[in-house]
């Protein structure tokens, strides 16, 4: 059997002092003179010391640690961006309040019970559905939760919630396609259990209305986000007899797969068909041709969705419940004018 763990006693003993003393001493407690603090701090690095959880939760009225619930299968989620850029998010700013993360794909287990179990002070949900009632029950039984990106407007549910800016980007981008004449616009979109998908459909619909030109709706094909499902969708809008002539792409995993049936068709980007991506990936102005793209800013979202939590965790609820940050709309080589010789 190895050595075991050291304890507060082997610190008082070595330092000479008494238990209380080192234990408001590493727990940043009044009462300790200078001196001996750096003592205590010395000889717990020393011999390798850390505080048990337990007795720290009993102590503080928390374990220190975040959960952060990916309901996705791990596949997906380490191969989109999207997730790990929101966990370095999240991680930074969890460090900085000394929380550690808990992480949770697939959601298989009891959110709940984490919180129950003394496992975690809070539960952050990324990429949440809309119908998740599970979810919502934990925020009604009191579980301090954030959600990204959260709920409708009109949803009636009150979980704190960190978004992207959807609704006015994606208008925007839609608006730009039509200022270069493009009017057969695709858009390769989630599921419409997504409030990133309502949000963002929403958009695209009002941007043909206000401009008076019909939205082909055969145009509008859901996914389940991945790239398999962006290689499909993208040959069934190709082998339309009136094909778009210009294509949205809802996230960075979606994209390389419209892009990989665009180039095994041979044909050009964007003298054949123009192309504008949403996503959080830096690649995008390395691909051939740099690409179009709503920028969102993932990792800032991870860094506001850990802020609110630790406030809930430690001061109740939040004053703001609900924060949207701006994405920006980076135009680059992918998006072109349409062809002379497209009708509209």
């Amino acid at each position: 059997m190895g050595n075991p763990a050291p304890t507060i006693k082997d610190i008082a003993l070595k330092a000479g002092v008494s238990y209380s003393t080192v234990s408001r001493a590493i727990n940043g407690k009044k009462g300790v003179k200078p001196e001996v603090r750096e003592t205590v701090l010395k000889i717990a690095n020393e011999i390798n010391y850390f505080p048990h959880s337990s007795a720290k939760a009993l102590v503080q009225k928390r374990v220190g640690v975040i959960g952060v619930i990916i309901p996705r299968t791990s596949e997906f989620a380490f191969q989109n961006p999207f997730y790990s850029r929101i966990l370095l998010g999240l991680s930074s700013v969890a460090n900085e309040y000394q929380y550690q993360l808990m992480l949770s794909i697939n959601n298989q287990v009891d959110v709940a019970s984490l919180y129950y179990r003394r496992q975690v002070d809070g539960i952050v949900v990324i990429a949440n559905r809309i119908h998740d009632k599970k979810l919502i029950k934990t925020y009604e039984d009191g579980i301090p939760v954030v959600a990204v990106p959260g709920f409708p407007a009109d949803s009636g549910v009150g979980i704190p919630s960190v978004n992207s800016e959807n609704a006015k980007s994606m208008y925007r981008a839609v608006r730009y396609l039509m200022g270069l004449g493009h009017r057969r616009i695709g858009f390769i979109m989630g599921k419409m259990d997504s409030w990133y998908s309502i949000e963002r459909l929403s958009a695209f619909k009002q941007a043909f209305a206000d401009k008076g030109i019909f939205c082909d709706e055969n145009l509008i094909r859901e996914s389940d986000f991945s790239k398999t499902a962006g290689f499909r969708i993208m040959g069934e809008l190709l082998d339309l007899a009136q094909p778009p002539t210009s294509v949205i792409c809802m996230n960075d995993s979606i994209t390389p797969g419209a892009l990989h049936q665009i180039h095994s068709r041979k044909l050009s980007i964007p003298d054949d068909i123009s192309i504008l991506a949403i996503g959080c990936s830096d690649m995008y102005e390395l691909f051939h041709p740099p690409l179009t793209t709503i920028k969102t800013p993932v990792i800032d979202i991870g860094k506001k969705a850990a802020a609110m939590l630790i406030k809930t965790i430690e001061n109740g609820d939040p004053v703001e419940r609900h924060h949207v940050l701006d994405s920006d709309l980076i135009i680059r080589e992918s998006t072109g004018e349409l062809p002379r010789k497209e009708t509209v």
